[in-house]
């Protein structure tokens, strides 16, 4: 009877502390894809939100990245924190010498149908 007591506890506890753990959570992890234009229809994903590699630091000031390869890193880890598992339209630049210098990207963070 105890031994039961205790299973069912621990099958309790585990299923609780399963609870906790988000959607959002769960998909962070897994890579999001950018995809070439052409590849998707729009009528294949929703579009959460534009997203950009860059982070104001004052009014004209931008920071930007290495190299075009960190900027899209960048870009595909902030998709996936907004719940995205996809990335279409990405566009990336190089402000060598400009206001802030480096690479930026920017694109679309969607989610697939």
């Amino acid at each position: 009877m105890c031994k039961q007591l205790a299973r069912l506890i621990a099958v309790m506890l585990l299923a609780i502390a399963g609870a906790g753990v988000s959607a959002q959570d769960r998909t962070e992890n897994v890579p999001v894809r950018v995809f070439d234009a052409g590849e998707l229809t729009p009528s294949r994903y929703t579009v959460i939100e534009r997203v950009w590699t860059g982070t104001w630091r004052a009014p004209f000031w931008i920071s930007g990245h290495d190299d075009a390869g960190a900027a899209t890193a960048a870009l595909t880890s902030k998709a996936a924190s907004l719940g995205a598992n996809g990335v279409v339209n990405l566009h990336c630049l190089n402000d060598a010498g400009g206001w802030g210098g480096g690479y930026y990207c920017y694109g679309l963070a969607v989610k697939l149908k």
